[in-house]
């Protein structure tokens, strides 16, 4: 199944609905609803890491990367 960038908000909308404290919320996709309770936000979390990294494999996966350097000297 290929998600849309839509499809992450969606997700990640419905992750702050509970977060705020709505009792539950509902995620469409494909004329198919989905409701969440407050006990599934891990399941959220769960697929809106798949939809992200599912959409930054399509992309090439490109991210920036910040490297740091460590010395014995404080600089």
């Amino acid at each position: 199944m290929a998600y849309t960038a839509d499809d992450l908000a969606q997700v990640k909308q419905a992750i702050l609905d509970l977060a705020a404290g709505r009792r539950a919320t509902m995620v469409t996709r494909d004329g198919r609803t989905v409701q969440y309770a407050r006990a599934d936000i891990a399941k959220l979390r769960d697929l809106e890491r798949t939809i992200s990294a599912q959409l930054n494999a399509a992309s090439g996966g490109r991210r920036s990367r910040t490297r740091y350097a460590a010395t014995s000297k404080g600089l």
